[in-house]
Formats: structure tokens, sequence, C-alpha cells
């Protein structure tokens, strides 16, 4: 059985009215996945900032849905730092952060494994985690003027617990794990990446898919220390994206839905969860 505020929802996406006034901020959205995000968020009746690193690529993606744009770079702490600072003084504002920007090897890359490991953790999770804590203050405010911020973590099918061993699986799920154990236990990847010996101690053989593992973890973390923020990962499938090569099985659009279903949840419904398909999945 459906749960109600999920069926409510998906009956009324992309054309859910909403009321005007929140902000949203969508990271890598001048295609693909982001773009489509950005569009139907924009259909909802939010007002939309897309945050891309290509000027000229964002300027057009920005004009095509009539929305704003900002520069962002995650791979420049300076970067998003004169992000966060732009947010703070040119809007004061914010509602939704979608972080959907993140690489990924393709497979056919001559780049060996352990030289694809430290670069994208670097994207997909540091940089990631150092955005939202930086955007973090800006959300609470929003929750205080009884707004309902929310903070959408595009993650991946790819990030699930199964691709570690027992015992490392319980560490990244358990309800205890913090910030500084959470960075450890990464780091801790990547030296039993460079020793060669990642397999046999139970690590991940996929680099995109540990940071999207420790994406989840990190979601999980902030909606148990942010109780007035909805904080949710997703998965929004395999979709003909540039970043799967157009192999993917099926239009951005429609794994757009997913992520915009996390962008416009009720107050009743869960933080912490991951959704794929449009509903909650086992992580």
């Amino acid at each position: 059985c459906m749960r109600p505020w999920l069926c409510c929802l998906l009956m009324a996406l992309p054309f859910a009215p909403a009321v005007t006034g929140p902000l949203a901020v969508v990271t890598g959205a001048n295609k693909g996945v982001g773009f489509h995000v950005a569009r139907q968020l924009q259909e909802a009746g939010l007002r939309v900032i897309i945050a891309c690193r290509n000027e000229l690529l964002a300027k057009q993606a920005a004009a095509t849905l009539g929305c704003e744009y900002e520069i962002l770079d995650l791979a420049s702490d300076a970067s998003i730092d004169a992000f966060a600072k732009q947010m703070e003084t040119k809007y004061a504002q914010l509602d939704v952060l979608v972080n959907n920007a993140a690489i990924a090897f393709k497979a056919a890359d001559p780049t060996p494994f352990k030289d694809q490991t430290v670069p994208t953790l670097a994207i997909n999770f540091f940089a990631t985690m150092r955005l939202t804590d930086r955007l973090l203050p800006l959300l609470r405010a929003s929750a205080m003027k009884g707004g309902r911020p929310k903070i959408v973590n595009v993650a991946s099918m790819a990030g699930k617990l199964r691709q570690l061993s027992p015992a490392l699986q319980a560490q990244f799920a358990s309800d205890t794990l913090d910030r500084n154990r959470l960075v450890s236990l990464v780091e801790n990847f990547v030296a039993a990446v460079q020793s060669g010996r990642h397999k046999e101690m139970g690590w991940s053989n996929s680099n995109y898919g540990m940071s999207k593992l420790a994406l989840i973890a990190f979601t999980r973390l902030v909606a148990r220390e942010e109780p007035t923020i909805q904080v949710n990962a997703c998965c929004p499938g395999y979709c003909r994206t540039d970043m799967s090569s157009n192999r993917g099985g099926q239009d951005p659009s429609v794994g757009a839905r997913t992520v915009a279903l996390c962008a416009l949840l009720s107050p009743s419904a869960p933080s912490g969860a991951f959704f794929e398909n449009q509903q909650i999945s086992a992580w």
C-alpha cells in the first residue's frame, strides 16, 4: 500500500502548485538530470538557481529554463566559499539544496583504478559535504522562519551497502556515526586502494560506488543532526546522460522525478531515507 504522502505527491508531479517564494539551488544543472530537476522544481513553483562550474553553459541553461545561475566549482574550496557568500549576501535565503553535481570516470578511461579514487571522492563526497555544511546556516534560518528546508543528495544505486563486507556495512550504517568517523572510514578506503589490498579487506571495488555510499551515510548523519531539515538521498536511475555515455535506459527527465519528489516532500515524509524509482528503497 503506497504511503498517502507519496501517492499525493506522485499524482501532482511535475505540475504541483507550490507556495511562491521557496528558493532552490540545484548543482550541476546545466544538463542531464540536474537540468530537468531544475525545470520540474520551477514547474512546482520554486525559484531556482542552477550552480555550475562552466559559466557559458550555465548562462545558456539558465536562459532556456528562465532561471538564475551562479558559478560553483566543487573542485575549488575557494569557489565553494565564494558561492556560499553569494547565497548569504545576494539572496540571504535557501530553502532547498539539491546536491546533484558529481563526476565518474568512464569504463574505458585508461587512468589506473588507484588514481581515480581520490578525484572521485574529492568531488562526490568531500566537496559535497563541504558545500552542504557551508550552507546549513541558511537552511536552518529557513526553518526558523517557518519554512520547510530540504537537502537532497543525488546518490546512486551503485552506493548500496552490499558492496562492503558485513563489518564495514555495520560501521557505515551505524546510527552513532559522526563526521570524524565517516571521514576516517573514507580515508581508510583510500589507503586500502593505494595498498592494493582493498578487496581482501572487505572494501568495494568501485570508486564511484564508494563515493555514493559515503554520500548516503552523510545524508543519514545530517538528518540525525538537523531535525528541522528534511535530508534524503536518492538514485535517479540509469539515465541517458553524458555521465552514462548516453547508454542509460531512461530519459533524464524521468530520473529527475525521483529527485524532485525528494525536494517537494511534505513535512510528514521521512528524513534520512534513500529513494529510488520514486519511492523509499533499502540502502
